[in-house]
């Protein structure tokens, strides 16, 4: 048996130059039909994964600063709240005030119109007394002098006098 170590061991030269071309034939085809399109696409994808990461940024940044201006309004819409709030008690206080010295003056105008009716009525009821002590006193006079004068008779009529006047 007679085997050929040395064939063996080192390729035969046609196939290794047979091999050699079709595989740098199949490197060209390739490199000319197929390496330019995927590269492209490859490229085309990580632009697409770009923008859709600078998008995603974008969007991050926006959602932020809609937060910070809907907490900025938010505490805008609770001062404007609290400033109506404040408003509206300040003006109810103003409303009761004015409401308290109208009734005040109200008060005080009618407590002045029964102090003069009292007054008046007072006056009149002196005045009318004092017509009705005429009368009386006319009477008396009358009457004292129909009857003669004695001491016990001018007592009598006096005490009746004052009788009249006191009812």
């Amino acid at each position: 048996m007679d085997i050929d170590i040395a064939g063996k061991l080192f390729p035969n030269i046609t196939t290794l130059i047979v091999q050699l071309l079709s595989t740098g034939v199949m490197l060209f085809v390739f490199k000319r039909y197929l390496w330019s399109p995927v590269q492209a696409y490859f490229e085309k994808r990580a632009d697409f994964i770009e923008n859709q990461i600078d998008e995603a940024k974008e969007m991050n940044e926006k959602a932020k600063t809609f937060v910070v201006e809907s907490e900025k309004q938010a505490r805008d819409s609770a001062r404007e709240y609290r400033d109506i709030v404040e408003r509206a008690k300040s003006d109810a206080l103003k409303v009761r005030d004015d409401i308290i010295v109208e009734a005040r003056k109200e008060a005080a105008s009618k407590i002045e119109q029964a102090e003069k009716e009292i007054a008046a009525e007072k006056v009149q009821a002196r005045a009318d007394m004092k017509e009705e002590i005429v009368d009386i006193a006319m009477d008396v006079a009358t009457k004292i002098m129909k009857k003669e004068m004695n001491t016990k008779e001018n007592e009598k009529l006096v005490n009746e006098f004052v009788e009249e006047v006191i009812k």
